[in-house]
Protein backbone atom coordinates (compact mmCIF):
# COMPACT_ATOMS: atom_id res chain seq x y z
CA UNK A 1 0.00 0.00 0.00
CA UNK A 2 1.46 3.67 -1.00
CA UNK A 3 1.56 5.95 1.70
CA UNK A 4 -1.13 7.93 -0.15
CA UNK A 5 -3.59 5.15 -1.49
CA UNK A 6 -6.50 4.19 1.26
CA UNK A 7 -6.57 0.83 2.39
CA UNK A 8 -8.74 -1.35 0.02
CA UNK A 9 -9.95 -4.75 2.14
CA UNK A 10 -11.54 -7.48 -0.21
CA UNK A 11 -14.08 -10.53 0.94
CA UNK A 12 -13.99 -13.68 -1.05
CA UNK A 13 -16.92 -16.67 -0.48
CA UNK A 14 -18.26 -18.71 -3.17
CA UNK A 15 -20.89 -16.96 -4.80
CA UNK A 16 -20.74 -13.09 -3.53
CA UNK A 17 -24.74 -13.29 -2.40
CA UNK A 18 -24.49 -14.10 1.46
CA UNK A 19 -21.09 -14.00 3.52
CA UNK A 20 -18.66 -11.87 1.89
CA UNK A 21 -21.49 -9.18 0.80
CA UNK A 22 -22.52 -9.41 4.01
CA UNK A 23 -19.14 -9.12 5.31
CA UNK A 24 -18.66 -5.89 3.32
CA UNK A 25 -22.08 -4.15 4.10
CA UNK A 26 -21.08 -4.71 7.74
CA UNK A 27 -17.43 -3.60 7.34
CA UNK A 28 -18.68 -0.37 5.44
CA UNK A 29 -21.34 0.17 7.90
CA UNK A 30 -19.26 -0.28 10.90
CA UNK A 31 -16.45 2.43 9.48
CA UNK A 32 -18.85 4.44 8.33
CA UNK A 33 -19.96 7.25 6.24
CA UNK A 34 -16.46 9.14 4.84
CA UNK A 35 -14.23 6.20 5.90
CA UNK A 36 -11.45 6.70 3.05
CA UNK A 37 -11.10 2.61 3.37
CA UNK A 38 -12.56 0.85 -0.03
CA UNK A 39 -14.49 -1.98 0.54
CA UNK A 40 -15.87 -4.70 -1.77
CA UNK A 41 -16.14 -8.48 -2.37
CA UNK A 42 -15.70 -11.04 -4.49
CA UNK A 43 -17.02 -14.79 -4.91
CA UNK A 44 -14.93 -17.74 -6.47
CA UNK A 45 -18.03 -19.36 -8.56
CA UNK A 46 -19.44 -17.97 -11.71
CA UNK A 47 -22.45 -15.81 -11.41
CA UNK A 48 -25.15 -15.85 -12.11
CA UNK A 49 -26.31 -15.80 -8.51
CA UNK A 50 -29.10 -14.38 -7.06
CA UNK A 51 -29.51 -13.39 -3.27
CA UNK A 52 -32.17 -15.22 -1.07
CA UNK A 53 -34.97 -13.48 0.43
CA UNK A 54 -33.80 -14.22 4.11
CA UNK A 55 -30.28 -12.35 3.46
CA UNK A 56 -32.20 -9.10 1.97
CA UNK A 57 -34.78 -8.95 4.60
CA UNK A 58 -31.65 -9.57 7.04
CA UNK A 59 -29.21 -6.56 5.79
CA UNK A 60 -32.64 -4.69 5.60
CA UNK A 61 -33.64 -4.69 8.50
CA UNK A 62 -29.83 -3.70 9.24
CA UNK A 63 -31.25 -0.38 7.59
CA UNK A 64 -28.79 -1.75 4.39
CA UNK A 65 -29.57 -0.89 1.22
CA UNK A 66 -27.77 -3.64 -1.06
CA UNK A 67 -29.65 -3.37 -4.13
CA UNK A 68 -27.07 -1.74 -6.21
CA UNK A 69 -24.91 -5.07 -5.49
CA UNK A 70 -24.04 -7.51 -8.22
CA UNK A 71 -22.12 -10.52 -7.63
CA UNK A 72 -18.51 -10.01 -8.99
CA UNK A 73 -16.22 -12.98 -9.74
CA UNK A 74 -13.31 -12.99 -7.90
CA UNK A 75 -9.86 -12.14 -10.40
CA UNK A 76 -6.12 -11.97 -9.79
CA UNK A 77 -6.27 -8.46 -10.16
CA UNK A 78 -8.51 -7.43 -7.82
CA UNK A 79 -6.54 -10.11 -5.03
CA UNK A 80 -3.49 -8.18 -5.80
CA UNK A 81 -5.00 -4.83 -5.21
CA UNK A 82 -6.43 -5.61 -2.09
CA UNK A 83 -4.18 -4.76 1.14
CA UNK A 84 -6.19 -7.12 3.02
CA UNK A 85 -7.84 -9.90 1.27
CA UNK A 86 -9.87 -11.91 3.64
CA UNK A 87 -10.87 -15.72 3.11
CA UNK A 88 -14.98 -16.85 4.54
CA UNK A 89 -14.23 -19.98 4.53
CA UNK A 90 -11.71 -23.02 4.78
CA UNK A 91 -12.40 -23.78 1.06
CA UNK A 92 -12.47 -20.37 -0.05
CA UNK A 93 -8.95 -20.13 1.45
CA UNK A 94 -7.65 -23.39 0.17
CA UNK A 95 -8.64 -22.96 -3.96
CA UNK A 96 -7.01 -19.14 -3.40
CA UNK A 97 -3.89 -20.74 -2.55
CA UNK A 98 -4.05 -23.38 -5.44
CA UNK A 99 -5.35 -20.53 -8.27
CA UNK A 100 -3.80 -17.34 -7.01
CA UNK A 101 -1.15 -18.39 -5.04
CA UNK A 102 -1.76 -16.51 -1.84
CA UNK A 103 -2.95 -17.43 1.46
CA UNK A 104 -5.47 -15.21 2.82
CA UNK A 105 -6.83 -15.25 6.75
CA UNK A 106 -9.97 -16.47 7.78
CA UNK A 107 -12.88 -13.53 8.69
CA UNK A 108 -12.73 -15.43 12.35
CA UNK A 109 -9.03 -15.16 12.12
CA UNK A 110 -8.91 -11.35 11.74
CA UNK A 111 -12.66 -10.74 13.91
CA UNK A 112 -12.26 -13.28 16.49
CA UNK A 113 -8.36 -14.84 16.55
CA UNK A 114 -9.68 -18.04 15.79
CA UNK A 115 -9.85 -20.64 13.05
CA UNK A 116 -13.68 -21.33 12.16
CA UNK A 117 -15.00 -21.23 8.31
CA UNK A 118 -18.27 -19.89 8.16
CA UNK A 119 -20.09 -22.44 6.46
CA UNK A 120 -22.76 -21.84 3.93
CA UNK A 121 -26.03 -22.72 4.33
CA UNK A 122 -26.35 -25.88 1.77
CA UNK A 123 -23.57 -27.08 3.64
CA UNK A 124 -25.39 -27.27 7.20
CA UNK A 125 -29.49 -27.16 6.10
CA UNK A 126 -28.82 -30.15 2.77
CA UNK A 127 -32.39 -29.81 2.93
CA UNK A 128 -32.05 -25.52 2.40
CA UNK A 129 -34.54 -25.32 -0.83
CA UNK A 130 -37.42 -27.19 0.82
CA UNK A 131 -36.77 -25.74 4.71
CA UNK A 132 -36.55 -21.96 4.21
CA UNK A 133 -37.16 -21.76 8.39
CA UNK A 134 -33.94 -23.76 9.24
CA UNK A 135 -31.97 -22.26 6.15
CA UNK A 136 -32.85 -19.01 7.38
CA UNK A 137 -32.27 -19.66 10.90
CA UNK A 138 -28.81 -20.59 10.33
CA UNK A 139 -27.66 -17.85 7.43
CA UNK A 140 -28.93 -15.18 10.30
CA UNK A 141 -26.54 -16.74 12.58
CA UNK A 142 -23.89 -16.51 10.34
CA UNK A 143 -25.06 -12.42 9.92
CA UNK A 144 -25.17 -12.43 13.16
CA UNK A 145 -21.62 -13.79 14.15
CA UNK A 146 -20.43 -11.50 11.25
CA UNK A 147 -22.37 -8.24 12.39
CA UNK A 148 -20.92 -9.38 15.61
CA UNK A 149 -17.08 -9.71 15.24
CA UNK A 150 -17.28 -6.45 13.10
CA UNK A 151 -15.70 -4.11 16.05
CA UNK A 152 -13.37 -6.32 16.42
CA UNK A 153 -12.32 -7.08 13.18
CA UNK A 154 -11.98 -3.22 12.55
CA UNK A 155 -9.32 -2.97 15.39
CA UNK A 156 -7.42 -5.82 14.38
CA UNK A 157 -7.25 -5.51 10.30
CA UNK A 158 -4.51 -3.19 10.10
CA UNK A 159 -2.14 -6.22 11.65
CA UNK A 160 -3.22 -8.15 8.70
CA UNK A 161 -2.52 -5.42 5.83
CA UNK A 162 0.13 -6.69 2.82
CA UNK A 163 2.30 -4.30 1.49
Amino acid sequence: MSPDASPTVLFVCTGNIFRSMTAEYALRAALGDGDPRIVGSAGLAEAPHEIVPFVRHYLADRGLDISAHRPTKLTGAALLQADLAVAMGTEHRDRIVKQFDRRLPLFSEVAYDTVEPLRDVYEVVPDWRNNATAAAAYGCSVMDYIFDGMPSFVRRMPAFFTG
